[in-house]
């Protein structure tokens, strides 16, 4: 099992912050509301009708993508 990295001080000490923005810079004005529909849907059919010692298999794959343009 490995071991995480020993964070010492002057690696904390090095590190820089910056400040964000006003809350009302960063917030939508007018309804600014983000909505992603995602659907999935699997569907798979596989008959196996009037044969005497037969198999019958289906498989199914799915894919989802979502894209929310700004």
């Amino acid at each position: 099992m490995s071991r995480p990295p020993v964070v010492t001080t002057a690696d904390l000490d090095a590190e820089v912050g910056v400040a964000l923005p006003r809350r009302e810079t960063l917030s939508c004005q007018f309804a600014c509301v983000n909505v992603a529909n995602v659907i999935g849907v699997n569907l798979a059919i596989s008959v196996n009708a009037a044969t005497i010692n037969s198999q019958a298999h289906a498989m199914a794959m799915q894919y989802l993508a979502s894209v929310q343009m700004p």
